[in-house]
């Protein structure tokens, strides 16, 4: 059963470690409001992916993919999300934050991103049928590959958290701030328009 784990794990950390537009938001996130704002949207992704993962696992990938209404509606939700978050940030001032507070309304927005991406729902149906026999896998064995799948994802993405947070530092002044709100925004609204290309 080790070899059948890492026929799981090797793709599915690639995957997670492969930066997408959620990698974007999270990096604008944290490089404009400090790592604190960073760590409830990283719950949120990694709740998202841990959802897909359990439907896939007892076979509702294939139901879950016949709401495409459901789809379309969280993927603008999380779109109109992203250029909500830009506008805020282009237009932020250039002052230096003095405290971080933790922002607890990130893990919504994250966990939106993860779940208005069908591709993920289809990218565990396509990988858990080739490493394990779905027929005879025990509940327990279920939850060890949740739990597994849950604590790679965290790593990969608080390795992500922790690269923008670092880059922050870099961060001294006003006028620095100023561009790290402006870019951090131009991330966020591409991070929406590549969300909103998608079928």
């Amino acid at each position: 059963m080790t070899e059948n784990l890492l026929f799981f794990i090797i793709p599915f950390a690639i995957a997670a470690a492969l930066p997408g537009p959620a990698q974007g938001a999270l990096i604008a996130r944290v490089v404009s409001r400090g790592s604190t704002s960073g760590l409830p949207f990283v719950l949120g992704m990694v709740t998202g992916n841990l959802i897909w993962l359990a439907a896939a696992m007892f076979g509702l990938s294939a139901v879950a993919l016949r709401y495409e209404l459901l789809f379309v509606v969280i993927k603008w939700l999380g779109v109109a999300y992203l250029l909500f978050i830009a506008w805020r940030l282009w237009n932020a001032p250039a002052a230096m934050p003095t405290t971080q507070k933790v922002d607890t309304s990130g893990m919504v927005p994250g966990m939106l991103l993860t779940l208005g991406n069908p591709k993920a729902v289809v990218f565990f149906g396509a990988v858990l049928p080739h490493a394990f026999d779905m027929t005879s896998l025990s509940y327990a064995y279920m939850g060890l590959i949740l739990v597994l799948g849950f604590l790679i994802d965290l790593c990969i993405q608080l390795a992500y958290l922790f690269a923008a947070s670092r880059a922050r530092r870099f961060v001294q002044s006003e006028r620095h701030m100023r561009v790290v709100n402006r870019s951090s925004a131009g991330l966020m609204a591409g991070a929406a328009a590549v969300i909103a290309s998608r079928s």
